[in-house]
């Protein structure tokens, strides 16, 4: 088969392709070469208003301007972010609670029991935490939390004095503590 001949000539874009040099005069009437035809003026059915349309005090609490849902996986992540102040905190109180429960001659499963609910206390001050935060940041001040920081700083410091109340009550660390101040 010859190039000449070959149908799919015209398709292929590595070769260049034949310029058609018949000059196309125009139907138009009033047509005049070198002169460019001007639309006339179209009348604007509808006007720009610059007045506002919210009276005033009305916030706008729709469209652009509300904040994206974030989804689950990002909440977890933001959860994350501060999370070494409670483990910290929490790793603190262990290892008093361990000094004084191994200490002590009471019962061991109160001792537990204690050291259970100090650490309910903890998710709960977590909790509330993060209510005043989400309260105050985002709806009063309109900002977004990017983490969650202070709610674990706070747990940390709780479960820092938790752990100090128990290192409070064992003899031999009070003793320690007075010998080291100089107080006797």
């Amino acid at each position: 088969m010859t190039e000449g001949n070959d149908p799919t000539r015209e398709l292929r874009l590595d070769r260049t392709q034949p310029i058609p040099t018949e000059v196309v005069k125009p139907q138009q009437a009033g047509f005049k070469p070198g002169m460019a035809a001007v639309p006339t003026q179209r009348q604007v059915e509808h006007t720009v208003s610059f007045e506002p349309t919210l009276a005033p005090g009305q916030i706008v609490t729709s469209g652009a301007l509300k904040r994206p849902v974030l989804t689950m996986s990002v909440r977890l992540r933001q959860l994350r972010i501060g999370g070494r102040w409670s483990v910290a905190g929490a790793v603190f109180l262990l290892v008093c609670w361990g000094l004084w429960t191994a200490s002590s001659d009471g019962d061991h499963a109160t001792a537990t029991l204690a050291l259970v609910l100090s650490l309910v206390v903890a998710v709960g001050i977590f909790g509330l935490s993060r209510l005043v935060g989400s309260v105050v940041l985002e709806k009063l001040m309109g900002r977004s939390r990017r983490g969650a920081w202070a709610s674990h700083l706070t747990v940390g410091l709780f479960l820092v004095i938790v752990g100090f109340s128990y290192l409070s009550q064992i003899e031999w660390v009070v003793d320690a503590w007075n010998f080291l101040r100089g107080v006797r």
